[in-house]
């Protein structure tokens, strides 16, 4: 597919009803070409493509590159976009497809630190959040000895949050086979935690 597989639709249709009424109007007003409407969606979405991006390529560069595509390839694609899967899960759809495009393009390359990613503050207590920093730190590192199918599983249902049925839209998988490889998933990442840290148990998230 041209459009990187994402809905298209065959006939133009209105907005479901649990559509955000403001974020409709910027997705109409983005379709007919509208910059500024268009801005208004990438600035409201960009973390999140981006922080996807990292944890699935593993670095700045390269996630920055897939936020980029992602964002274009979406302005192009939206004319076509017809309320199928919401709007952040066609979005999510296509910064998935383009930061695996990367990571099986590039050779292999070992993963660098988060210290480039901005994470959101949690207690104001240094102790809790060196640990929280740490965690995250190897968690990040474990991810990029996971398979590309298990590093994007972990990182739309734990670190993302989603729901199993948004991540089977985001995958176009059935929701068994998002249980089963999740779970497949975490094991293998239990097995690697273990390995830099045996006794430390994996939190999920």
């Amino acid at each position: 597919m041209a459009t990187g597989g994402w809905p298209t639709g065959s006939a133009a249709g209105e907005p479901p009803a649990d559509v955000d009424p403001a974020e409709g109007r910027l997705i109409e007003r983005s379709r007919h070409g509208d910059l500024d409407a268009f801005d208004r969606l990438v600035a409201a979405h960009q973390d999140r493509v981006y922080h996807a991006a990292y944890r699935i390529t593993g670095n700045a560069d390269d996630a920055h590159d897939a936020a980029q595509e992602t964002f274009v390839k979406a302005f192009r694609a939206l004319p076509r976009y017809r309320h199928e899967a919401a709007f952040a899960t066609w979005l999510h759809r296509i910064a998935v497809n383009a930061a695996l495009d990367i990571v099986r393009r590039r050779p292999q390359v070992p993963p660098v630190s988060l210290e480039d990613v901005v994470l959101p503050a949690s207690a104001h207590n240094p102790d809790r959040e060196a640990e929280r920093r740490e965690v995250q730190q190897r968690v990040h590192l474990a991810l990029q000895q996971l398979s590309p199918d298990h590093r994007v599983i972990i990182v739309l249902r734990d670190l993302q949050g989603m729901a199993y049925e948004e991540i089977a839209a985001v995958l176009r998988i059935p929701l068994g086979t998002v249980r089963s490889r999740l779970s497949r998933a975490r094991d293998a990442l239990r097995r690697v935690l273990h390995d830099l840290a045996p006794g430390e148990p994996l939190e999920e998230g």
